[in-house]
């Protein structure tokens, strides 16, 4: 049953369509849709492809910020993805991550998520490995289960993460204030 409550800002825990069109306004993945749909650079600024189509190398924005003022780093995204392959992830979205070197073993609960095909190389690169080449890989990059998630914060607040603005970062044009995960209306201003 769809409601317009949104229950999580965690891409790990839910994915309604209120949830995902609030992430949209108030976070940045690495690349989001132009108004003609296509994927567009975000928070990275480039990427490199190996010849065989099975190594994704991003460089990410150094300007990124959260609205806390924290850095986004690489580790920023593999915290987000590991969350979201997990067998605990409760979104329903674990497939996306589908060819994801072990995606689907982890999400299976037959690997531990650290061995996810993506990590972080310093603050600002990061590696993903394909199972397979996906012609359409860049274009995934804008769904908001591919987005970060505050490393600091996860690690700070744990399950509670996500459940409320004050646990919760946002990196995109907006920031979402006055709301928790059982309240009807909130607000989302502009982020710093």
């Amino acid at each position: 049953m769809e409601t317009d409550i949104v229950s999580s800002l965690d891409t790990s825990v839910t994915a309604s369509i209120p949830q995902w069109d609030t992430l949209v306004q108030t976070m940045a993945g690495l690349y989001r849709s132009d108004k003609n749909d296509q994927p567009v650079p975000s928070v990275a600024t480039s990427y490199h492809k190996s010849s065989d189509g099975k190594t994704y190398t991003f460089n990410l924005r150094h300007n990124a910020k959260w609205s806390n003022g924290d850095t986004v780093t690489a580790q920023d995204f593999v915290t987000a993805w590991r969350k979201g392959v997990s067998p605990k992830a409760m979104s329903g979205y674990n497939y996306i991550f589908s060819n994801i070197k072990n995606a689907d073993q982890i999400s299976q609960g037959k690997k531990a998520v650290s061995s996810l095909g993506v990590k972080a190389v310093g603050k600002y690169k990061l590696v993903v490995q394909l199972e397979n080449p996906e012609p359409t890989f860049i274009d995934k990059m804008v769904i908001p289960a591919f987005y970060p998630q505050n490393t600091r914060l996860v690690k700070k607040y744990g399950a509670k993460y996500g459940t409320a603005a004050k646990y919760t970062a946002f990196d995109g044009a907006f920031k979402v204030t006055k709301w928790t995960n059982t309240s009807e209306k909130w607000t989302a201003v502009k982020n710093p």
